[in-house]
């Protein structure tokens, strides 16, 4: 399984110690986690040592904030570069996703998750709050920014914005998208980007989290989530009714398994873009 880990400074670390990587790293489990100054002190100096480290197989890193990457392959072979790889998210993405999973804030009532950011130091809680709610607190010198604004899709200086493929890492969000999904065609309601996210205000929604639910749609059905154009023709039971069946044939194969597979498939498929992408299913 492939176990992603970020140096996130402003984010509370999920893996702090190199007790709690090696607990990870022997999972079974696909996994995203924040590291702390341990870890990634740990990993740096075993690197001097050894660029093979059998131990790091199929591990991701992503070093300071994003500036640098290392990934090990099934071997354990480490590759070492600095040009940003599609499995990375960024700081605030990360922090509104697999973030508040890791930390069992994802679903508690908003009173529970003040309480817990009131719980952390004035700095961090201001780093996290800046990262999780877009504060832009840069601009008053009090934490640096790392949310690029958003853009749309289409040409920007000669090159093609459309969006490319992207694995999130997560099969607790798939788990969420894969309900939300099931639950709209059974009911025969056209299954928007707004219902598969959760969120009705897209412009809010993290482009990663976008751009991944994208990519599982389109994986699964072979089509993109309907636009607004799609929804106005109607006729949402003509859409459903192939996606019906298409579920219950994961749900034979168990929803563990497909996501894996997928997981793999995506992520071995490497830059993509989500329109051109398909996938049969996994082996038999």
């Amino acid at each position: 399984m492939t176990h992603i880990f970020y140096e996130f400074t402003s984010l509370k670390p999920g893996v702090p110690d190199v007790e709690t990587l090696m607990q990870v790293i022997n999972s079974s489990a696909i996994t995203s986690f924040v590291i702390g100054p341990e870890v990634v002190d740990f990993v740096k100096k075993a690197l001097i040592v050894n660029t093979t480290i059998v131990s790091f197989k199929n591990c991701k890193f992503a070093f300071d904030n994003g500036t640098h990457f290392i990934e090990f392959d099934g071997k354990g072979k480490s590759k070492r570069y600095d040009e940003v790889p599609e499995w990375f998210v960024s700081p605030a993405d990360f922090s509104r996703t697999q973030w508040l999973i890791n930390h069992k804030l994802s679903d508690v009532m908003a009173t529970t998750f003040i309480d817990v950011l009131m719980s952390y130091p004035l700095k961090e809680r201001r780093a996290h709050c800046n990262l999780l709610f877009g504060l832009d607190l840069h601009k008053t010198g009090v934490v640096p920014s790392s949310t690029p604004a958003a853009s749309k899709i289409g040409n920007k200086n000669g090159k093609t914005t459309k969006p490319k493929i992207i694995e999130l890492g997560s099969f607790e969000l798939f788990s969420q998208f894969f309900a939300r999904l099931k639950s709209a065609v059974a009911e025969d309601r056209f299954p928007t980007l707004q219902v598969l996210t959760g969120i009705d205000n897209l412009a809010k929604a993290p482009n990663n989290l976008k751009q991944g639910i994208r990519t599982w749609f389109k994986a699964i059905t072979g089509d993109l989530p309907p636009n607004n154009k799609r929804v106005e023709a109607g006729n949402a039971g003509l859409f459903c009714a192939p996606v019906r069946e298409q579920l219950q044939q994961i749900e034979a194969i168990g929803l563990e398994k497909y996501y894996a597979a997928l997981s793999r498939a995506i992520n071995e498929a490497g830059e993509q873009y989500i329109s051109d992408f398909s996938w049969t299913g996994p082996d038999a």
